[in-house]
């Protein structure tokens, strides 16, 4: 269900979104609700903005990684907050922050870890036409280490 509200805006500001409608190729209606719902969620959400990425607004940790990224990782480390910090190089405030938004909008961000995960290398060429697969020889023993830390 939505609401009918009315809004005066400065002309320059109402000018600016009606050129992001128009380039968008959407209504100045739509991309009027999108902006409002966007900054209210981020009033919401410590450490949360919204940016572009390939014409669709995601929501993102404070000039770093996509949500979606932050919780992909962070399963890989069964939703610890720690471990996922020290992975990504955040802080735990942050990644708190990102899964903070999961737990409000798990399908909107379930949808672009499916998405993700979903694509081939053949996908991932066509939109990076000069990405070079690698193989990686793993070692002989499932029990041996990837890598090993520096102390």
């Amino acid at each position: 269900m939505s609401q009918v509200m009315t809004l005066r805006l400065p002309d320059d500001v109402a000018e600016e979104v009606r050129r992001i409608a128009q380039r968008e190729r959407r209504s100045v209606s739509d991309v009027g609700a999108r902006m409002v719902e966007e900054w209210v969620r981020q009033n919401r959400f410590a450490h949360i903005e919204f940016r572009s990425f390939n014409g669709e607004r995601h929501a993102c940790v404070k000039g770093h990684l996509q949500v979606w990224q932050v919780i992909e990782v962070a399963q890989e480390y069964d939703m610890d907050v720690n471990r996922t910090a020290k992975h990504l190089g955040l802080t735990v405030d942050q990644v708190q922050a990102a899964f903070h938004y999961y737990e409000a909008y798990p399908a909107e961000v379930d949808t672009v870890i499916e998405h993700n995960r979903s694509l081939t290398f053949d996908d991932v060429k066509r939109l990076l036409p000069g990405v070079r697969l690698f193989e990686v020889n793993l070692p002989a023993s499932e029990n041996a280490p990837l890598h090993q830390e520096k102390s």
